[in-house]
Parts: C-alpha cells; sequence; structure tokens
C-alpha cells in the first residue's frame, strides 16, 4: 500500500515537472517570435525609411545666379498622420508671428511644421522661442520667400537651434551681411538651400503647398516665392513681398475663391492689384505690418480695394499674433480683434 501511494505521489511530480519544462519552451519560443517580429518590424522601418529619403531627395540646378540647386522632388505622405495631433485635432494651425513690419509664419499639420520666413534680425530670438514654446523639434520645410532682411532676418538663429530637413529659397542672390549669415548657418549644418520647381506638391502630412514665380524677377521683392497651401478645401496664399509684375505673371496658374490671401509687401500700394484680388475673392486677408510704422503700411490703395470688395481683415498691428485653424471645410480665427481698414500712419 506504502509502495503504491509512493508511486502515485512520484507521478504526480513527474507530471508537473514534465508540464513546466513544456511552459517554459513555449513561453522561449514565444519570446524568440516577438524578437523575430521586432527585427522584421526594424528592417521594414529601415527600407520604408531609406524608401522615403529616396523619394525626398532634391535634385540640384547649379545654373541659378548664387549657385542654389534647384528641387525636383515631390515628398509623399507622412504615413503617421493618425498619430501626431493636437489637441486631439486633425486641423491644421497657422501663426502668423507678429514680428512688426515683417513677416514670419508657422504652420503646423498634425506635429508636421513649416516656417515661412523668420522675420527680421532682431526677431531673432521672438521667433526661435516662438517655435520651442509651441513643441517644434523639426521642421520639415525651412521657406525664405525672397532676401530682403525683413523676411530673412532671423533665419539663421532658426537654422542653429531648429532642426531642418528642406530648405527651399528664392532664385536670385544677395551681398548683405543677412543673407550671408544665413547661408553659413546653412552649410554649417550642411544643408543645401533649393529653388523648388513648379507643378510639384510639397506634403506635411495631408496637406500639401505648391510654389509659383520661381523664375526669380526684376527686382528682389518680384524675386518673392508665393506658396499656394490646400489643406482639404481650404486654400490660403502666400505671397512674400511679391508685387504687381509677380502677381500678373501668376495670375493665370492661381485658383479662383480662396479661403484666405497673405495680403503681399505688408499691405503696400506696389502689391494686391484689382485684377489679382478679383480672381482670387478671399474671404480673409491678412496684413503683418508694424504699428506706426514708417513705411506708413498698409497703404490707402489697398485697403480701399479690400474694404470694396468686404474681405474681412486682421493686421497684426492690431491683432498682435493671429491664429487660423484650418478644418479642412473652412477656417476659423483666434483673432478677438477684426481689423478695420485704416490706412498706416
Amino acid at each position: 500500500m506504502k509502495n503504491k501511494k509512493f508511486n502515485l505521489l512520484l507521478s504526480v511530480i513527474l507530471t508537473i515537472f514534465i508540464s513546466g519544462c513544456s511552459l517554459a519552451d513555449s513561453e522561449n519560443t514565444g519570446s524568440s517570435n516577438q524578437t523575430s517580429n521586432s527585427t522584421l518590424s526594424s528592417t521594414q522601418n529601415l527600407e520604408n525609411n531609406s524608401q522615403s529619403n529616396s523619394e525626398n531627395s532634391v535634385d540640384k540646378n547649379t545654373n541659378t545666379q548664387n549657385e542654389i540647386a534647384v528641387s525636383n522632388n515631390e515628398n509623399t505622405i507622412s504615413a503617421n498622420s493618425q498619430d501626431e495631433t493636437k489637441n486631439n485635432s486633425k486641423n491644421v494651425f497657422v501663426y502668423f508671428l507678429n514680428t512688426g513690419n515683417s513677416d514670419s509664419i508657422l504652420i503646423d499639420d498634425n506635429g508636421t511644421f513649416m516656417l515661412i520666413d523668420g522675420g527680421d534680425n532682431d526677431d531673432e530670438n521672438l521667433v526661435v522661442n516662438f517655435l520651442k514654446k509651441h513643441n517644434v523639434t523639426k521642421l520639415k520645410y525651412l521657406i525664405a520667400t525672397h532676401n530682403h532682411a525683413d523676411h530673412l532676418g532671423g533665419l539663421d538663429a532658426v537654422v542653429k537651434n531648429i532642426p531642418v530637413e528642406t530648405t527651399f529659397v528664392s532664385n536670385g542672390s544677395a551681398s548683405s551681411k543677412t543673407y550671408r549669415d544665413f547661408i553659413n548657418a546653412l552649410a554649417s549644418k550642411d544643408l543645401t538651400p533649393a529653388v523648388p520647381l513648379e507643378n510639384n506638391k510639397f506634403y506635411l502630412n495631408n496637406s500639401y503647398f505648391e510654389v509659383f514665380n520661381t523664375n526669380g524677377g526684376n527686382s528682389t521683392n518680384n524675386e518673392s516665392l508665393v506658396l499656394l497651401y490646400t489643406n482639404g478645401n481650404d486654400k490660403m496664399l502666400f505671397t512674400g513681398d511679391a508685387e504687381a509684375e509677380t502677381e500678373n505673371e501668376i495670375l493665370n496658374k492661381l485658383p479662383q475663391n480662396i479661403d484666405l490671401l497673405k495680403v503681399g509687401h505688408h499691405g503696400s500700394r506696389t502689391s494686391t492689384t484689382s485684377q489679382f484680388l478679383n480672381k482670387l475673392n478671399p474671404k480673409y486677408a491678412v496684413i503683418l505690418c508694424g504699428k506706426d510704422n514708417s513705411y506708413h503700411h498698409p497703404h490707402k490703395e489697398t485697403m480701399d480695394k479690400l474694404k470694396a470688395k468686404g474681405i474681412e481683415v486682421h493686421r497684426s498691428d492690431e491683432c498682435g499674433d493671429i491664429v487660423f485653424e484650418s478644418t479642412g471645410n473652412g477656417l476659423k480665427s483666434d483673432c478677438e480683434v477684426i481689423g478695420d481698414y485704416a490706412i498706416g500712419k
């Protein structure tokens, strides 16, 4: 009887021991499979990144006046656009910084950023601090519309403080210290500025922009790159300091009935012709100008045209920073002060 009990006990112990070994083997196999899957995922990510980098490569053309390369790339939509959201919203935010009588515009497409111009030389800290405050850890695109200090001045500090993926510049050169500082800052980060080719769409996440006036102009203002930004059904046009000559040249390439126009040259009479305004027919106009600036921007001729068409005006000299939210089916602004049609003093 005792032997039977002993044999039964021994059988139970052996069963538990064998089951434990089998479970351990199963767990080890699972761990091995997870490692294999992780390795495969990493390899796929590497291949995807390699493919993306290849697609984002920039063709170079050394025929420009200042030996700036020419970009011929069309970037693909980011695969993780659904993961990078702001306040659980898929909307795009457009920030017009109050840098006085200068331009700086930040676009945030759910964590993918582009910066259009960087204010004047004394705006360096303001622009860099604004970017950091809004959690900009990398700029997918940095755009210098043209080579005047009131658009280019703060970009050297931006390049030194914020990683940049692609830099687009106008087709022209300059001999100013501001321009040299910008080019030297790019060189220190192994960045090559490029003039973008037209008829391309450059994507952030789901939104994109197209570029016009890449052939330059007869003055620095008329060398300004003009950007048409599209998010869903929303369209915004950013004109730098483009004047009547450039507006007339690109008029037939532009769509009718856009949502927002960044008024050219701070509201100067040299920009915003009647033909240009009638074709675009914007609902909103944004004017970036300094309070009581020495150029008396915005000028009466421009404000009269905007008033005659009943276009809602937002001015940095009256509102400060201006923020528009693009839903893809309309724009909303946080500016509590709707600008008037008063001329600059």
